[in-house]
């Protein structure tokens, strides 16, 4: 699947203010016009695709392994980490995986050459349980 770049950590959430149920005022934060326009992207390009098994009982025990290659454009910067919240949740907001607590092993590679076709490619699958009982808790 390939998408746009991921909005980074530093791009994701602003500071807000808003009245709470108590009907006194908090700080808190919102997500962003770029980091929900990823979401809206994300869900166009995965055209329905779904790897999350279809009853709660499978949910429970399946585990996600996700592969994020992120190609950046020029003068565009970011750290791997920076980009990796804002891409698992664009996955599980467009309904590819049901929760990002699920994935056991993401592996983000963040690609600096070639510029010239910024965009980011994602592998996402569930994990055998041999895996996931190998894999690093």
């Amino acid at each position: 699947m390939h998408y746009l770049i991921p909005p980074t950590g530093n791009h994701y959430k602003s500071a807000c203010k808003y009245i709470g149920r108590d009907g006194n005022l908090h700080l808190g934060f919102k997500i962003t016009p770029a980091a929900l326009a990823y979401y809206d992207a994300v869900a166009i390009f995965a055209q329905g695709a779904c790897v999350s098994p279809k009853t709660e009982n499978e949910r429970r025990e399946v585990n996600y392994a996700i592969t994020m290659d992120v190609y950046l454009g020029p003068r565009q910067r970011g750290d791997a980490d920076n980009f990796l919240k804002c891409g698992v949740d664009g996955l599980v907001k467009a309904g590819v995986i049901h929760s990002d607590a699920n994935v056991k092993v993401c592996k983000v590679t963040v690609h600096r050459e070639n510029r010239d076709y910024p965009h980011t490619t994602y592998n996402v699958r569930q994990m055998t349980k041999e895996e996931t009982d190998g894999a690093i808790d």
